[in-house]
């Protein structure tokens, strides 16, 4: 059992045969990895400093409110898709298979 010789075609079909089913997963998962990498290098993040003050609301929701919908639109969107797609998959995972 320890000695059986494995050829190169063998090892190539075993691996396709793992990842055939995986791979469109497998590129949704990269698609969403790059599309975060790209709106977080993309995106200039301000300081504290440069959100509008309002005196009369010390938590400031007003002012970042302003910038989310105005300079941080599609960030903001990106990470809404993002974080629907991992409450569908926590909910698929939690749900488990019927067969069980």
């Amino acid at each position: 059992m320890l000695n059986k010789q494995f050829t190169i075609m063998q090892i190539i079909t075993s691996v396709y045969r793992y990842f055939k089913p995986r791979i469109l997963g497998m590129i949704v998962a990269f698609l969403f990895l790059a599309i975060v990498m790209v709106s977080v290098i993309g995106t200039s993040w301000p300081i504290v400093d440069q959100l509008p003050q309002n005196l009369e609301d010390p938590s400031n929701i007003e002012g970042i409110g302003l910038l989310i919908f105005t300079q941080f639109v599609v960030p903001f969107e990106i990470l809404s898709i993002v974080l629907l797609s991992a409450m569908i998959g926590a909910i698929y995972i939690a749900k488990g298979e019927a067969g069980k």
